[in-house]
C-alpha cells in the first residue's frame, strides 16, 4: 500500500464533516421527511380503503422526492469537499433535479447492459447442449462466462455509486457511466477497499444513531399506545409499510406512529449525509490517473455522426438551382476604366475628367464578349471608356455611352 493510497483512505475519516454543512443536512432531511410523509400517507390510505394502487403511487412520489434530495445535497457536499462556497437551496434543487434525471437514465442503461450480459451468457450456454460437441463448447466458454458475469456484478454493485458521484462532478450521462465502469474494471480491488473502509467509518455512526432512536421510539410508542391510540392492527397479508407503522406505534395506527416514523427518516438522513461525503472522497481518490477511453470513443462516434448529419443539410453557401442559372449582374467596376466610378456620375466620368484625359491615349481594356468586327468595318474609340466600337453603333456596348449626338 503506497503513501498516496494511505492518505486517500485516511481522508475518509473526514466524512463526519458532512454534519457541519447545515445546508446539505437541511436539504437531505427535508426531502427525507417529505418522502416519509408521502409513504406513510399512502400506507394509511391503503389501510383504510384496501387499495394498494394509492400506496404504490405515493411510494413512487416519495422515492422521487428522496432521489432529488440526495442529488441536491450531493452537489452541496461536492462544494464542501473541494473547499468551494456551498451553493444555495434554489441552485442545489435545480441541479439536483437535473442530476436525478441523469442518474435514473444511467441506472436504466446500467440495468440494460447487465441484462444483455446475462442474455449473452445464456445464449453461449446453449452451445454446450449440442450433442457430441457440447462438452467442448462448455469447456471453452463456461470459465470466461464466469469471469464476465463476475465483472458485471462488480460493475453493478461498485460502479453505481461511483456513477452518481461522477454526475455530481459534472459528467454527462454516457461519460459518467463509462468512467465508473472504467474505474471498476481497472481498479476493482482498490475500489472495494475504499468502500469497505467507508463502510467501517459509517457503520459505528449508524449503529449509534439507530440504536438511540429505536430504544427511545419503543418507550415512547408504549406510552402513547397505553392511552388508547389504537385503530389499526396488522392482519395477515399486510404490507411492509403497514407492519412498520404498526410496530412503531405499538400496534396502534395514529399520530404517534407517524411522528416516530418521521424521526426514523430523519435519522436515515443523518447517516446518509455522512455516507454521501465519504462517497465523494472515494470517487476523488479512485478517479486519479484513470482516463475514460470509452467516453472518448463514444464522443468521437457521436461527433462523426453529427458531422454526417450536417453534411446532408444545406449550408449557408447553398444556392438553389433556379438562382444558380440566373446570369450574374455586371458590377460597375467591370465597365469603368479605373475599376470604380465617382458618386454622382452613373454613366461615366464627368466633363472635366473627359477634358483631362482627352490628350492621353485610351486605356487598354479587354473587349466585351461578342462577335468580332469584320475587317472592313470602320471603327472608332468610345469617348467614355475607350473601347473600340463600330462607326455605325449608336451606343457603346460596354458602358452605354451615346455615340451619336443630335
Amino acid at each position: 500500500m503506497t503513501v498516496k493510497t494511505t492518505n486517500n483512505l485516511g481522508v475518509l475519516l473526514r466524512s463526519y464533516e458532512a454534519l457541519h454543512n447545515w445546508r446539505a443536512l437541511a436539504m437531505l432531511a427535508g426531502s427525507f421527511l417529505l418522502a416519509g410523509l408521502a409513504m406513510m400517507g399512502g400506507a394509511a390510505a391503503t389501510a383504510s380503503s384496501g387499495s394498494y394502487a394509492v400506496s404504490m403511487l405515493m411510494g413512487l412520489v416519495g422515492a422521487i422526492i428522496a432521489i432529488i434530495g440526495i442529488n441536491a445535497s450531493g452537489l452541496m457536499l461536492v462544494d464542501q469537499a473541494y473547499d468551494q462556497p456551498v451553493r444555495g437551496f434554489g441552485a442545489a434543487f435545480l441541479g439536483g433535479l437535473q442530476a436525478a434525471l441523469h442518474a435514473i437514465a444511467a441506472l436504466i442503461l446500467l440495468g440494460v447492459g447487465f441484462a444483455m450480459v446475462f442474455v449473452a451468457a445464456y445464449l453461449l450456454s446453449l452451445l454446450g447442449r449440442i450433442p457430441g460437441i457440447g462438452g467442448v463448447f462448455g469447456f471453452l466458454l463456461a470459465g470466461p462466462s464466469v469471469v464476465i458475469v463476475a465483472l458485471a456484478y462488480a460493475v453493478l454493485v461498485l460502479a453505481t455509486p461511483l456513477m452518481v458521484a461522477a454526475i455530481w462532478h459534472g459528467e454527462g450521462l454516457i461519460s459518467s457511466l463509462s468512467r465508473a465502469a472504467d474505474i471498476v474494471i481497472k481498479k476493482p480491488l482498490e475500489v472495494l477497499m475504499h468502500f469497505l473502509v467507508l463502510g467501517l467509518v459509517v457503520f459505528p455512526a449508524a449503529v449509534f444513531i439507530f440504536g438511540l432512536v429505536f430504544g427511545a421510539s419503543t418507550e415512547i410508542a408504549r406510552m402513547y399506545a397505553a392511552v388508547g391510540l389504537g385503530g389499526f392492527a396488522p392482519a395477515e397479508g399486510s404490507g411492509l409499510m403497514q407492519l412498520l407503522l404498526a410496530q412503531m406505534s405499538s400496534y396502534g395506527f395514529g399520530g404517534a406512529g407517524i411522528s416516530v416514523g418521521l424521526v426514523t427518516f430523519l435519522a436515515w438522513s443523518v447517516v446518509s449525509l455522512i455516507y454521501l461525503l465519504g462517497l465523494i472522497f472515494v470517487y476523488r481518490a479512485v478517479n486519479e490517473g484513470v482516463g475514460s477511453e470509452a467516453a472518448e470513443l463514444v464522443g468521437q462516434r457521436l461527433s462523426q455522426f453529427k458531422q454526417k448529419l450536417d453534411g446532408y443539410k444545406p449550408g449557408a453557401d447553398f444556392t438553389p438551382p433556379e438562382r444558380a442559372q440566373e446570369p450574374a449582374e455586371p458590377s460597375q467596376a467591370a465597365w469603368t476604366p479605373t475599376g470604380g466610378e465617382p458618386e454622382g456620375h452613373p454613366w461615366g466620368p464627368s466633363e472635366a475628367e473627359q477634358d483631362a484625359t482627352a490628350g492621353a491615349p485610351p486605356v487598354a481594356s479587354e473587349p466585351a464578349p461578342g462577335p468580332a468586327s469584320p475587317a472592313g468595318v470602320d471603327t472608332r474609340p468610345c469617348p467614355a471608356c475607350g473601347v473600340t466600337v463600330a462607326a455605325d453603333d449608336a451606343f457603346c456596348r460596354r458602358c452605354g455611352q451615346p455615340l451619336h449626338t443630335p
